[in-house]
């Protein structure tokens, strides 16, 4: 009976961090769509390079948000520690987010190297595709490396 109790303990325990870290998520996801599109439209960035800058952003919210709150007390690694995994993680999902983009642009216009930025929905059909994707492996990553309860 206590295996029971606590398997469930364990699953609402999961469900919870994911809810809050969907929530912070999406934070993120406005800071990094916003500042991208502005970087975009106001000053005529490159998506590429607007995506990096707008990427960086938000990944230091998620950082803040996430250590202070999802994982609160979680893993024994330093905070400069965490962070630095909190990045790596992220950078995966960066280049995950990029590619999936770029494979929708793709899909979308026939170009595999354009000569324009893409149509704004195209952009924004993949940017959401891409952030669903990548948010599965940015909250799994961290819960078993970034946050994990020991250190490594």
């Amino acid at each position: 009976m206590s295996v029971t109790v606590n398997a469930e303990i364990s699953k609402s325990e999961n469900l919870k961090q994911f809810v809050k870290f969907c929530l912070i998520g999406l934070s993120s996801t406005a800071l990094d769509v916003l500042i991208s599109r502005r970087l975009m439209d106001a000053y005529g960035m490159n998506w590429l390079l607007a995506n990096t800058l707008s990427f960086l952003v938000a990944v230091t919210n998620g950082y803040i948000w996430n250590s202070l709150w999802t994982f609160r007390g979680m893993g024994a690694a330093r905070r400069h520690t965490q962070y630095v995994k909190f990045v790596a993680v992220n950078l995966v999902g960066y280049l995950l987010n990029n590619s999936i983009m770029k494979l929708v642009f793709i899909l979308f216009t026939h170009q595999i190297v354009m000569k324009s930025e893409p149509p704004r929905t195209v952009w924004f059909i993949a940017k959401a595709l891409a952030i669903v994707l990548v948010s599965a492996w940015n909250f799994l990553a961290n819960k078993r490396w970034t946050f994990a309860e020991t250190a490594e």
